[in-house]
């Protein structure tokens, strides 16, 4: 195999980071986002895909399973290749400042992947010459004429059937459109380097009958399936004439030809794992917008058959970001910047107001009023009851000692008031439970629910306090010694059942609002080692708490979020 032309032979890389890295076990997460197209900056979509999978590799690790994140940049092709030729820029040197602004948003958003991979990477392109002499081997490429309509903005050929006549809203003329992108579309014909494509219709519809789980939500599954059985694939252009396309890879002996981004482009998540020197590949769970669902669940499965490699674990799809209901565009100046976002509330709000609205099965809406609702109900209902608990009145070291002594279930049976007990055990039972209710959602994308679960638990907390007055229970003279008893013994149960529902809650947020959590187990002095999820029951930790009652003169914030206000 040879890359032979100039404009690849620029790229200069040290590989060995990657060669030196472990492979995966066979049943590790191996999630991954999109690769990102570079040739605009990043926007509120790429944050979304970013921090959803990032909420789900860190629940994953958090819950000490096997974990590996991928996210990167996508850098070949047309779109990039003129976007530099318009700043007079080479196309490499156009990449190199893009791939660090994605970068710098992951960075800002305390979005911790494994690895950000590149499609200028050296062992991507390594990766996409093996796996296309592969399929060649096979018989499954050949060259041909190739006429079409053809997207430059979505770097894709469509069909009569994929296309519609539209009216552009600037200048009023009538052109020809995707009607699933909107991108205009011209009628193209050119030599091409084909892939049969036909051949694994039938393949493909029988795994995915035999896999329902295979493209969840369960509407984009139906969706994929009926396309698949509707219509017959045709065979797929996977190359463009080096003429049109210079800055791509070259085909493997035949310089006169780059491949198609797109086939490009999906082979990074094999090039992630050590393909090709990875004797046994961990399938995928890839995370993905709704606008590129047949490249990721017909495209790709196919191409993975034809190798003889195995198929993703599954595809997960969500849907887009709207602004009043509509598309982002900056025509209508209804662009929302994550980084503008992140600088002004902080990144943990932009996260926490995501993960809050986010629906697979549709499209969200943004608003900065939402975003600013969101924080300052987590200030409101979050730190403030911390604040409360840590009152002087309430002495919480003095309980957790007492709790250590003589145990927990010993001090509610000893209780006087029933309805009390009966409150506290339900609570108990409640957070207890969150761990497992959030893990069957967290696993599966599904963020909304395991949040209300939480926010149900905070409200519970905030209402039982509210309830029971514990600043009201106070040792009186005219008391005696039993009731005094009895009433000291309902505070502390009381304030060490509210800080310590929300001790469990903030260990359980870590991968949600990694800074706010931290923040908040800081406040109430939780042990760094103490964090882990075998902590997040109740009682489980019982050495918080020392010397960090709210002192009258602490001119401390409770935290970074106190500022903002």
């Amino acid at each position: 195999m040879k890359f032979g032309s100039s404009v690849m032979r620029t790229h200069h890389y040290n590989l060995g980071s990657f060669q030196s890295r472990r492979f995966l076990s066979k049943d590790a997460n191996y999630i991954t986002t999109p690769i990102f197209y570079v040739n605009a900056k990043p926007h509120l979509g790429h944050f979304y895909s970013m921090t959803l999978a990032d909420v789900q590799n860190r629940w994953t690790k958090f819950n000490n399973r096997e974990t590996f994140f991928t996210t990167g940049t996508d850098e070949h092709g047309l779109k990039v290749q003129a976007a530099a030729a318009k700043v007079n820029t080479d196309p490499k040197k156009f990449c190199d400042g893009l791939a660090e602004k994605f970068k710098d948003l992951a960075r800002l958003g305390e979005v911790d992947y494994d690895r950000f991979i590149r499609t200028t990477d050296p062992d991507h392109l390594i990766a996409v010459n093996h796996f296309w002499k592969t399929v060649w081997d096979k018989g499954y490429i050949y060259k041909g004429q190739h006429s079409g309509w053809y997207s430059v903005s979505d770097e894709a050929f469509y069909t009569e059937r994929d296309i519609e006549e539209v009216v552009d809203e600037k200048t009023g003329e009538k052109k020809m459109a995707s009607k699933e992108t909107g991108s205009e579309v011209n009628f193209e014909s050119e030599e091409n380097y084909f892939f049969k494509m036909s051949q694994f219709q039938k393949p493909l519809i029988e795994y995915f009958e035999a896999h329902r789980e295979f493209v969840q939500p369960d509407k984009y599954y139906q969706l994929v399936l009926n396309e698949l059985k509707e219509e017959e694939l045709p065979d797929l252009s996977i190359s463009r004439p080096s003429w049109r396309l210079s800055w791509g890879i070259p085909v493997p002996n035949d310089d006169s030809q780059k491949i198609y981004v797109w086939f490009d482009a999906l082979i990074n998540y094999l090039t992630s794992i050590g393909y090709p020197n990875n004797p046994q590949l961990t399938p995928a769970t890839h995370l993905i917008g709704k606008d590129i669902t047949r490249f990721h669940c017909i495209h790709w499965p196919i191409f993975l058959m034809a190798a003889d490699l195995p198929l993703p674990r599954r595809v997960v799809v969500h849907g887009h970001w709207l602004m009043g209901g509509r598309k982002m565009s900056k025509s209508r100046g209804n662009v929302a910047d994550p980084v503008e976002i992140s600088e002004y509330y902080d990144t943990d709000a932009l996260r926490l107001f995501m993960m809050r609205n986010s629906v697979l099965t549709t499209d969200c809406d943004y608003s900065e009023e939402k975003v600013n609702n969101t924080r300052n109900e987590f200030i409101d209902k979050f730190c403030n009851m911390v604040t409360r608990g840590l009152s002087k009145n309430f002495d919480i070291e003095g309980t957790l000692v007492r709790i250590e002594q003589s145990s927990l279930n010993s001090m509610l049976n000893s209780l006087k008031n029933s309805e009390l007990e009966k409150e506290l055990k339900g609570l108990y039972e409640e957070v207890n439970g969150l761990p497992k209710l959030m893990d069957e959602n967290v696993s599966d994308f599904r963020m909304l629910k395991p949040l209300d679960d939480v926010w149900e638990v905070v409200r519970r907390v905030n209402l039982m306090f509210e309830t029971y007055k514990p600043w009201s229970l106070k040792i009186k003279k005219e008391n005696s010694e039993e009731q005094n008893s009895a009433l000291q013994l309902e505070k502390q149960l009381i304030v060490f059942s509210a800080l310590d529902a929300m001790r469990c809650i903030f260990i359980l947020l870590q991968p949600f609002v990694p800074n706010y959590s931290a923040l908040l187990l800081d406040r109430l002095h939780v042990a760094g080692d103490r964090r882990g999820i075998e902590y997040a029951q109740i009682g489980a930790d019982l050495t918080y708490g020392r010397n960090a009652v709210h002192k009258k003169n602490d001119k401390v914030p409770l935290s970074k979020l106190e500022m903002k206000q």
